[in-house]
């Protein structure tokens, strides 16, 4: 959001509040035109916490509306007082007062109920005092006043906008920066993982001077399953999926663990929930096939299943 010192934005309009109804102050018998004076009552308890008070740009509703109903009753007043004792002189703030109130308004983003206000102030002039209004009380003025708000409103509005677009494409930048760093660590990690537990068997392998035995053979056949589960398998493979994966190698069965992404967005404790249902559900499989995988943009996490070959159904297929 834009920031705006208020005390800053709001002197200039602040003394042309002052300004404005000193020309009527200073005319003749000003104690004894008591609508008058109401009038400004109004005006001055509205327009100065319109300018200087509440925090942020935008004003409480009940004040805009507040603002609007002194909109509507000030230039009323002035008629009811010209009327009274007949001098058209008297109020002749009310017109470029009203129309700075308003455009407060609409500045403090409230632009609707400020054309409400400018549409009831001029009907209510131009009704009393005719076309001529336009030109000899400033009528004009006090258009061009506030369709400036209003502008300036929907300018402050374009920006605001703007800047909260931009913010949220840099926290979209900084968190998609983050998980690359994120998923590079991880890469490494297991990448390490790996070069650790494979390098003694590999130097085995390159020293032995004979043909490896059985048992030999089926601990390096082992130790590449391991490592397919790492490079594949990244975040599922949490100790409790690795040992129930053992176990199921341990009675023949071919397994294959797929990491798509399905549950990066989850913390720990979730991924070992999901995780401990699978690993349930799988109890019951001695043989075959099973296949763990958390596939990306789904609406579950993880899906197994286990079949048997020559049999149709699964024995297992599960979302999660």
């Amino acid at each position: 959001m834009i920031s705006i010192r208020r005390w800053a934005a709001a002197g200039v309009p602040l003394v042309y509040l002052f300004y404005l109804p000193v020309q009527s102050i200073l005319l003749p018998n000003f104690p004894m035109r008591s609508i008058e004076i109401a009038a400004l009552v109004i005006y001055l308890a509205v327009g100065i916490p319109t300018l200087l008070a509440f925090s942020g740009l935008r004003i409480p509703i009940w004040l805009a509306l507040i603002n609007l109903l002194a909109a509507v009753i000030m230039p009323a007043l002035i008629v009811l007082q010209r009327d009274v004792i007949q001098d058209d002189r008297v109020g002749a703030w009310v017109v470029m007062g009203t129309a700075v109130l308003l455009t407060a308004t609409a500045v403090r983003q409230h632009p609707r109920l400020a054309v409400l206000g400018l549409a009831s102030l001029v009907s209510q002039i131009v009704f009393n005092y005719g076309a001529i209004a336009f030109i000899k009380d400033g009528l004009v003025g006090a258009i061009v006043f506030v369709l400036a708000g209003l502008g300036v409103s929907r300018g402050i509005r374009r920006a605001n906008e703007e800047a909260e677009k931009y913010l949220s494409q840099q926290t979209k930048s900084l968190a998609a920066i983050a998980a690359l760093e994120a998923a590079q660590s991880a890469r490494q990690e297991r990448l390490q993982e790996v070069l650790r537990q494979a390098i003694p068997m590999l130097t085995k392998i390159s020293s032995a001077t004979e043909v490896m035995d059985p048992a030999t053979r089926n601990e390096a056949k082992l130790l590449e399953l391991t490592l397919r589960d790492e490079m594949r398998g990244r975040a599922l493979m949490l100790p409790k999926l690795k040992v129930e994966v053992a176990r199921l190698r341990g009675l023949g069965v071919e397994v294959a663990v797929l990491d798509e992404g399905g549950m990066d967005d989850l913390d720990l404790a979730a991924k070992e929930q999901i995780l401990q249902q699978a690993i349930d559900c799988l109890q019951v499989v001695t043989g075959g096939r099973v296949t763990i995988r958390s596939p990306r943009n789904e609406s579950f996490r993880l899906t197994v299943v286990a079949t048997i070959p020559g049999q149709a159904a699964p024995v297992v297929n599960k979302r999660f």
